[in-house]
């Protein structure tokens, strides 16, 4: 009678660890696919990242060049400026 309570006891505790390493299991199968998730996210911020400096980048010597030209437009109309006549 005694060994009977004893196993049923031990049935209930196996049971419960059962059911724990069940969940463990699939918390653990979550975590990875949120896992893979997360990283293809990455990977594809990493590629706009790129994309954005490259564009960044083209866009700044886009700037440096139109600046150049407006300063040399500048000393051309000044020293257009300087041929006229003053009164």
């Amino acid at each position: 009678m005694q060994t009977d309570k004893h196993l049923a006891r031990h049935d209930s505790q196996i049971e419960r660890l059962e059911q724990v390493m069940t969940a463990l299991a699939e918390a653990q199968v979550k975590t990875e696919e949120s896992t893979e998730r997360l990283n293809r996210t990455m990977d594809e911020l990493a590629k706009e990242m790129a994309e954005l400096a490259k564009a960044q980048a083209k866009t700044e010597a886009e700037v440096t060049k139109l600046s150049a030209e407006t300063r040399a437009l500048g000393r051309q109309w000044q020293a257009y400026l300087n041929t006229l006549p003053k009164n």
